[in-house]
């Protein structure tokens, strides 16, 4: 258990059970990153969307395929202004997570929003749903730190029978609306949370091997203020990257001869008297590092190092039995007494996975235990003063208090708008001398507005194009002569107005062409890798990761025969495929003529295939009815 070469990825886990496919899915985090939510849809579809080296698919249409499939089928909750401000690449692809990402607040004063969780529903023919639940203690961005994942797959009872452990995570999902910045949500995620909140009760979760007992925790909502760290605790381990003076103490009370491994600079702001309670003190050799190119931005060439600590682990020795919590809790009061988190509890015996277990040395083989060293406390403990971060946190809480929205409003200029942010308070907070606030449209940072220059409750960002609209808003908090950017963050506003041709403007831009759109329907008909390699081979494409497009060396237009039989293919074992190019091809035929980007003789050869999936459509309907 937890050993360094028993490695799982966020990526991996994410993918469905053979022959099963996503019906919907619910993810927590603290922090976010839309790059990270843009290719998590890949981990959904049949096949492997890397390519051979092992780096995530950067085809614009492999990632526009999987929004066009996934996008309504997953939600994001995650602590408001906490949505990290991307790159320029892919801007546009950005739009298709706008219903897909909730921001949400903790109800009690002072906390955050903080777990790290998978909620994800698999349905097949003909078999119940398999869910599969994921507690990690990393947020869903591209860090690459040392972290902790479990995974419980389980599958829904028919007989009817409620399983009472597995109310605690029920609860924890029907609340989350309840937290949500811009309340209410729309009917689809509603929906969605009924549906898994109420299933949930009735899914029967495999214990991971060894373990007799499962239990989750969540903390930080009403009703679940009970302290899970508690009852007979002989010695307790502690592995947390953040600590706080006075849960350090009330913890090293729990048990005796006590293991605490954090972060160095962590512990150099802790008195030593407050680390006394603890026998051993360890951190993370900085050789620890580990190369690893799985999960991490796949417009990166470069392997991204494991490096630092950033699991929250606690392990108590209790008789015979060993006791683990994992999640999301640092051993902060902060994490305990006011932050909404989720921690699961595994009960095992203490031979197999407690303390001494899990730090112990073997011959010839890299450990846990192998991969600490010793930490000696501080005379002095290390203040942790920073005015100006100060500053920009004060900040940050007077943006999130405004409440902000959007309008699309018509200008003058033909095909241009204007995005005007508005915000409840009669007037913006009065910022302190040493900094300077920026707000920008995400897909406009030349339109960067100094918001301490804004007397009015609205500001107007112009002229925009139809897909330039966007309900992300970007702020930057800067030090007033604009040499150090001191904190950045984005948030999801609600939007009002939106132009009905906006969707298939934002189409029209990704897609540019004809062979652009013909590679998109390879992608959303493929159910495996071999299957979108034909296709390509077909029309003379050497890449499934490829971000060109079609070679018409050959000239003329190519024959549509192979993507004919795609489509047949797909209406005797997946029809569902057709419904998700349906849509494609309705907001595509609504472009005008001179830009329709349909390929020649699309529409000749969908036409009877569609009709006939309708028609399929109606006999089941029938049958059910």
């Amino acid at each position: 258990m937890l050993q360094p070469n028993d490695r799982a990825h966020l990526f991996e886990s994410l993918r469905p059970p053979e022959g099963y496919s996503l019906d919907c899915g619910i993810g927590t985090t603290f922090t976010l990153d839309l790059l990270a939510l843009l290719t998590a849809p890949l981990a959904f579809t049949t096949f492997d969307w890397a390519d051979e080296d092992g780096h995530l698919a950067r085809s614009p249409q492999a990632l526009l395929a999987t929004m066009q499939q996934y996008a309504e089928r997953i939600t994001i909750f995650c602590q408001t202004g906490k949505i990290a401000i991307p790159s320029n690449r892919n801007l546009l692809l950005y739009s298709f997570l706008e219903e897909s990402v909730v921001e949400v607040n903790a109800p009690r004063a002072g906390g955050l929003f903080h777990p790290k969780i998978w909620l994800l529903r698999f349905i097949a023919p003909e078999h119940p749903p398999q869910y599969r639940f994921l507690c990690l203690s990393r947020n869903f961005t591209f860090d690459h730190c040392w972290d902790t994942i479990l995974r419980l797959d389980g599958q829904v009872v028919e007989d009817g029978k409620e399983f009472v452990a597995n109310r605690p995570l029920s609860d924890f999902i029907r609340a989350l609306p309840t937290l949500a910045h811009h309340p209410p949500l729309s009917n689809r995620i509603q929906t969605q949370i009924d549906l898994l909140g109420s299933e949930l009760r009735r899914v029967e979760f495999e214990r991971p091997p060894g373990f007799d007992q499962l239990l989750f925790h969540p903390l930080g909502l009403q009703g679940s203020s009970t302290p899970p760290i508690d009852g007979h605790i002989d010695r307790l381990l502690v592995v947390s990257p953040f600590v706080s003076q006075n849960r350090l103490q009330k913890l090293s009370k729990l048990g005796k001869n006590n293991i605490l491994i954090s972060r160095p600079e962590q512990l150099d702001q802790i008195p030593a008297p407050a680390l006394g309670g603890f026998a051993q003190l360890f951190h993370v050799s900085p050789a620890a590092n580990l190369n690893d190119e799985a999960d991490h931005d796949p417009a990166d060439a470069a392997p991204a190092p494991l490096a630092g600590l950033h699991a929250k682990l606690y392990v108590a020795d209790s008789g015979q039995k060993a006791r683990i919590w994992t999640g999301s809790a640092n051993a902060t009061d902060a994490a305990f007494e006011r932050n909404v988190e989720f921690l699961v509890e595994l009960l095992g015996s203490k031979q197999q996975f407690g303390i001494d277990s899990l730090l112990a040395f073997q011959d010839k083989e890299v450990t846990f235990r192998s991969l600490l060293e010793s930490y000696i406390p501080l005379e002095e403990p290390v203040l942790d003063e920073n005015p100006l971060a100060d500053l920009a946190n004060w900040a940050e809480v007077q943006l999130l208090q405004l409440h902000l929205s959007a309008t699309v409003l018509p200008i003058e200029e033909p095909d241009q708008y204007c995005l005007q942010l508005q915000f409840e308070a009669v007037e913006l907070p009065e910022f302190p001398a040493e900094i300077q606030v920026k707000c920008y449209p995400m897909t406009r940072r030349d339109l960067a507005t100094l918001l301490d220059a804004q007397p009015a409750s609205t500001i107007d960002f112009k002229p925009l194009t139809c897909q330039a609209i966007t309900s992300f808003f970007a702020f930057e908090i800067w030090t007033s002569d604009s040499q150090q950017k001191l904190s950045s963050f984005m948030l999801n506003v609600p939007l009002i107005g939106v132009p009905a041709k906006r969707r298939q403007q934002i189409l029209r831009s990704l897609l540019q062409d004809k062979n652009q759109v013909l590679k998109l329907l390879m992608f959303l008909l493929s159910d495996n890798k071999a299957e979108v390699r034909e296709l390509l081979d077909s029309f003379g494409i050497d890449s499934i990761t490829s971000a060109s497009g079609l070679n018409a060396s050959n000239g003329g237009s190519p024959s549509l025969f192979p993507l004919f039989e795609a489509m047949v293919r797909a209406l005797d074992r997946n029809p569902m495929k057709l419904d998700q190019i349906a849509r494609l091809v309705e907001d595509l035929r609504q472009l005008p003529e001179e830009e329709q980007v349909l390929p020649d003789n699309f529409v000749a050869i969908w036409q009877p295939i569609y009709t006939a999936r309708q028609k399929l459509n109606v006999t089941v309907q029938r049958v059910r009815s």
